[in-house]
């Protein structure tokens, strides 16, 4: 029935307080492979409404293999919860935009819509905080081990200012307030989360990430000029009348219909992904390093009861797991993504190491109200973790 076992450390109880160290294991078992066939299929005859469907059963399944203490995780999601947070989010912002942008627009005032496009653009960004947030807490609230659910008491818009201001910080310096801002953002959802109505911690500085951060800055630096080097010698190798011939050639091919004309077009359209492939791919691997050690040490400044965490990544092995979920989604047209996110899953259960003892027997049941409704702007976004 096991496939797999990943665990974080051995099982024990600490007799003189009553509480005990913290186990957590993923067991594989089957059916997600029929479960990835039976939500693409379901998805495409129902022209996506199913993904809602689909994605609460690969969390449900995700969810039972993770066992803390031997006993298995549960998700109490529902997919009708998800299409409803779709819904509210659909006709309150999504088809009031539209209609009105495409009004102003027949109407004849293309200023005005151009306005309204940049302010709607301004709000949607500034919200994706609150998206975040409110995605985590319907999570955490539907997440429940051994009765007791999880959950998040904080604002979600105090969030969503905090995250949009480290957008705007970001910008200004560079990326340099990155590691800063980062850290005050899992600081407050961190301290914010509870297990029952036992709450985390996370108390810590940004200091220790800054000498990573800016190894990687000054290698995504290297790797842009290495980049435009590159790029500026395939142009004089390939020569500037061999470019025009190229492009004219593609204007050609879109102006007719013969097969030569397509074939063109195939191969400039192969060049273009190629090309963000390589350069998103570049970045990604020298950024993966930053986001290793950024992981370790948030681990380490999370607490719950008396428990400590750490956890051990490195740079190759988060190359590893993004670039291996890409192709696997990449190569079966996206029919393996529940894969993918079970790779995730047991990638962060491998390398999480609880440290100290909790007294799971004095938790009791968080007194959060459950929101009925989904996560509606996440999936406005159409983003998603796990």
């Amino acid at each position: 029935m096991t496939d797999t076992a990943f665990s974080s450390q051995p099982e024990s109880v600490n007799q003189t307080s009553g509480g005990s160290t913290i186990t957590i294991t993923y067991l594989e078992k089957p059916g997600l492979g029929w479960l990835s066939i039976k939500n693409w299929l379901l998805s495409i005859i129902t022209l996506g409404v199913y993904r809602f469907w689909a994605k609460t059963n690969v969390r449900k399944h995700i969810w039972s293999c993770i066992h803390i203490n031997g006993e298995p995780l549960e998700y109490t999601g529902k997919g009708m919860e998800l299409f409803l947070g779709f819904l509210v989010i659909f006709f309150i912002i999504l088809l009031p935009f539209v209609v009105l942008v495409n009004g102003m627009q027949l109407a004849g005032y293309p200023e005005m819509a151009l306005v309204f496009q940049l302010f709607f653009t301004v709000l949607f960004v500034s919200l994706y905080g609150m998206a975040i947030y409110r995605a985590r807490r319907y999570r955490l609230s539907r997440t429940t081990w051994r009765g007791i659910r999880g959950g998040l008491t904080g604002s979600s818009f105090k969030y969503s200012m905090l995250y949009f201001g480290k957008m705007i910080l970001s910008s200004i310096t560079m990326g340099w307030a990155t590691p800063a801002m980062n850290l005050e953002l899992q600081d407050r959802i961190t301290n914010e989360m509870q297990f029952g109505d036992t709450y985390f911690s996370f108390k810590g500085r940004s200091g220790p990430l800054y000498s990573r951060y800016a190894a990687c800055w000054f290698g995504s630096i290297f790797v842009y000029v290495v980049l435009v080097l590159v790029s500026a010698g395939i142009f004089f190798a390939i020569g500037k009348e061999n470019f025009s011939a190229f492009f004219a050639g593609l204007d050609d091919a879109l102006k007719e219909d013969n097969s030569n004309g397509i074939s063109t077009i195939i191969m400039f359209v192969v060049m273009i992904y190629a090309g963000f492939a390589i350069v998103f791919g570049l970045f990604g691997i020298v950024w993966s390093f930053y986001k290793a050690r950024e992981l370790a040490v948030f681990a380490s400044y999370t607490k719950f009861d008396n428990a400590t965490f750490r956890f051990n990544a490195t740079g190759w092995s988060l190359v590893g797991l993004w670039l291996g979920n890409f192709l696997l989604v990449l190569f079966t047209l996206g029919i393996a993504s529940p894969f993918a996110m079970q790779r995730m899953v047991k990638y962060f259960i491998s390398r999480l190491e609880v440290v100290g003892w909790i007294d799971v027997q004095k938790i009791t049941q968080s007194k959060q109200k459950l929101d009925p409704r989904g996560e509606g702007m996440l999936d406005a976004f159409d983003l998603d973790g796990f």
